[in-house]
């Protein structure tokens, strides 16, 4: 074999072999040697008063720890998605060594761990701080194959592989709690839509047993295009998550809003806001809101909620989107 193929036959089972190292399987050692990976910190969740995250190429995200919970200062104290705070937290605090990597910055990239701007292989880098303490820096690289994640802190070379999966939201919009309403379709009463021009829909059921909404005053000769119809307009509350939000003192909506709405349920919960176009894009503004819990209406009339399109649209249906001619 001619030696050039020798040379690159062995850079070839090299590659193979660090490659093989680098994400061979997860194996747990024996209990009596599980080391912790952060150890200073077992038990320390409730003193972690920040949360630093920059992903390669996004702007910085920062988590703070207030009395009602975690927030975003960059968004005027917005609150966080509390659940996906304390998982994070759960998973670093909860994670053991499995086993070391590599200690070799040349070979970090390979493992997303290296800290360099720019560089390939960059690794999301983490920042937990305390009252009083140095913030402890954290780089959170690949996913193990089988398993767990690869990790290094800043101030150390070493890296490891550790028994506990880092998953982070991807945006700062997914750090948000984006929820504004989940109020479940079945409770829901009465719906009215009230348009600038004066047109009004009015949407209701007598009892939670009836399966659709009705078209109150329905016009002679015209019956609803099929049973279902009017319910699309009240399924936005369901689940009614926000695309942007700001506070509703910084944005000066101009004009008349696009559409007012109120909503009752049959417990007796009343809902009434307001959505303005500007710049093509809908804003929700919720006004008085009697009856509901923090879980079926997280959002206030402090904030302005923007829509993605699709949702205005189901939500801002006219009488002439309903109906059609009877036969």
């Amino acid at each position: 074999m001619p030696r050039q193929s020798l040379i690159a036959l062995a850079l070839l089972l090299v590659a193979l072999s660090a490659g093989w190292w680098f994400n061979r399987p997860l194996e747990v050692p024996p209990a009596a040697v599980i080391q912790p990976w952060l150890p200073a910190l077992q038990g320390q969740a409730a003193t972690i008063t920040a949360i630093e995250v920059r992903r390669p190429g996004q702007p910085l995200v920062r988590l703070e720890r207030r009395e009602q919970g975690w927030v975003l200062p960059a968004k005027a104290d917005y609150p966080a998605d509390q659940a996906a705070v304390s998982a994070l937290l759960r998973a670093l605090l909860a994670a053991h060594k499995v086993a070391p990597r590599t200690a070799n910055p040349a070979l970090f990239a390979q493992l997303e761990l290296d800290e360099k701007d720019g560089a390939e292989g960059q690794a999301i880098r983490l920042s937990l701080e305390q009252a009083g303490a140095v913030p402890t820096a954290l780089l959170i690289g690949k996913p193990g194959q089988q398993g767990g994640q690869l990790v290094r802190r800043a101030d150390e070379q070493q890296s490891w592989l550790v028994d506990q999966r880092v998953e982070l939201p991807a945006t700062e919009l997914q750090w948000l709690d984006r929820r504004v309403s989940a109020i479940p379709f079945a409770t829901v009463r009465e719906l009215t839509l009230r348009y600038p021009q004066g047109e009004v829909l009015s949407l209701c059921r007598s009892s939670a047993q009836e399966p659709d909404l009705q078209v109150r005053g329905l016009p002679k000769n015209h019956q609803l295009a099929f049973a279902s119809i009017a319910n699309g307009s009240a399924l936005p509350f369901t689940d009614l998550q926000f695309n942007e939000v700001a506070p509703l003192s910084q944005i000066g909506f101009k004009g008349k809003p696009a559409l007012r709405f109120s909503l009752s349920t049959f417990a007796g919960a009343t809902l009434e806001g307001e959505v303005f176009v500007q710049a093509e894009q809908p804003w929700l503004v919720l006004g008085k809101a009697q009856g509901f819990d923090a879980q079926s209406l997280p959002g206030t009339s402090a904030w302005a909620y923007r829509l993605e399109p699709t949702q205005y649209q189901m939500l801002a249906k006219k009488l002439t989107d309903l109906l059609t001619k009877k036969p």
